[in-house]
């Protein structure tokens, strides 16, 4: 638990540094989405296997849950493999908008993490 509060800080200071102005540009908006949706399915569909594994009567953490967790955390490697390379190909625009939405990504699975925990009794 101990490394978590410094994970959600350290995300949540690159996400203001990162923030989409006023008007973002199409890309950006669009590459933002394009991170941060498949997380979030993810995170989603964790968060109810364990519902269902815990309506079955289980108290532990479901394996389910925890492949789904391991495949958030390989989304969010590529997304950062992503943002390096627009980044190594100047664009800017894209790079900043994955950057975010990595940021959001992070948040995400914490709260999962969280989550699936308490629900699974740990």
């Amino acid at each position: 638990m101990i490394f978590i509060i410094p994970i959600v800080i350290v995300a949540g200071i690159l996400a203001w540094a990162l923030r989409p102005e006023k008007r973002p540009t199409r890309a950006r908006t669009v590459a933002i989405m394009t991170t941060v949706i498949p997380p979030a399915i993810v995170a989603i569909v964790a968060v109810v296997f364990q519902l269902l594994h815990n309506a079955a009567g289980k108290t532990w953490v479901s394996d389910i849950s925890n492949t789904c967790f391991i495949v958030g955390l390989g989304l969010i490697g590529a997304a950062i493999l992503a943002s390096a390379g627009f980044a190594f190909t100047r664009k800017g625009e894209i790079a900043k908008g994955v950057g975010f939405g990595i940021c959001i990504a992070v948040i995400v699975s914490v709260v999962e993490f969280g989550l699936v925990e308490w629900l699974g009794g740990v």
